[in-house]
């Protein structure tokens, strides 16, 4: 009786006396890597999980001068972090309501400043 080059599965042939033994075999065999596959799983519905739990969003916006502008990224960050798409090193962090930036449930709120001028164009990424 041959066997199958990966799972080692029996292949009964013609010339070989039926028997139920040899696929038994094979049974034990496929339920064995089915419990290993049923783990695998379990174990990557929680990392799953655990990722989404964290989210970020990557985008950008254009300033509007002292209007206020709010920016929905469909999650409240923990961080947002703004740079102005032609002064690059100069970046600024929001990690909490205040100042020129308020973290909403959805985004954040830019109530003016530097953080809005006027055509200038701003690249954030929201961390959640």
């Amino acid at each position: 009786m041959q066997q199958t080059e990966t799972y080692q599965l029996n292949l009964i042939e013609t010339s070989d006396t039926f028997s139920p033994e040899p696929l038994n075999e094979n049974m034990e065999k496929v339920e064995a890597k089915f419990a290993g596959l049923d783990q695998a799983d379990a174990a990557l519905n929680s990392r799953v999980t655990v990722l989404e739990g964290h989210k970020i969003a990557v985008g950008s916006y254009t300033g509007g001068g002292s209007q206020a502008y709010t920016v929905q990224v469909g999650f409240r960050p923990r961080a947002v972090i703004i740079q102005q798409a032609t002064h690059i090193g100069d970046c600024f962090m929001a990690t909490a309501a205040g100042g020129c930036v308020t973290l909403t449930d959805t985004g954040f709120a830019l109530k003016g400043g530097e953080m809005l001028n006027n055509g200038s164009r701003y690249n954030y990424i929201a961390i959640g």
